[in-house]
């Protein structure tokens, strides 16, 4: 799970991330906190993700520690994808490979660009934007390691039978 806010102060966001951890923490779900790293430490959060415009990979790994998760957006940009394989970070985020509401302006990854970065080094991957249970098939067999969905599920008439039906394909494929 992963909490991002990019609108809330930093009060409210302590206030809401701090509820979310302890829920995380109940139903055994790991917690990554989105582009600040000073909150996952706070709250011992599984980790933190970082976009371009966020702390460093450094900075983080110096404040987590590490036994702590640290994930980097690389959008399409295959050295974006090099610069994280060289720090050694636990897992890098491609997309958007499909046309998102959540972040419509986002740069498009190709499926070439995620064969290109798996050639780069073994890094876990994580596929993102505009997902859907009408597309996620295209991603079948690129070998990824997780998806991120936000609006297949949030903006569903059944939360709860949109995200079943995505874990049951994602089981299918082995992840």
């Amino acid at each position: 799970m992963q909490y991002r806010s990019k609108t809330l102060k930093p009060k409210q966001k302590k206030i809401q991330a701090t509820a979310l951890k302890e829920l995380c923490d109940r139903t055994n779900v790991q917690l990554i906190i989105n582009d600040d790293i000073e909150l996952s430490k706070h709250l011992d959060a599984f980790g933190v993700h970082l976009g371009k415009y966020d702390d460093n990979v450094d900075k983080a790994r110096k404040l987590l520690g590490p036994d702590k998760c640290i994930g980097v957006s690389c959008y399409n940009s295959l050295n974006r994808v090099k610069e994280a394989y060289e720090k050694q970070v636990d897992y890098i985020a491609l997309g958007a490979f499909f046309p998102t509401k959540t972040k419509p302006n986002a740069p498009r990854a190709t499926l070439d660009i995620l064969r290109q970065a798996r050639s780069i080094g073994n890094i876990p991957m994580v596929a993102i934007g505009g997902i859907t249970l009408e597309n996620i098939e295209t991603l079948k067999n690129e070998q990824i390691n997780c998806i991120a969905l936000v609006s297949s599920l949030f903006n569903s008439d059944n939360i709860e039978l949109t995200a079943k039906q995505f874990c049951t394909i994602l089981k299918s494929w082995n992840l």
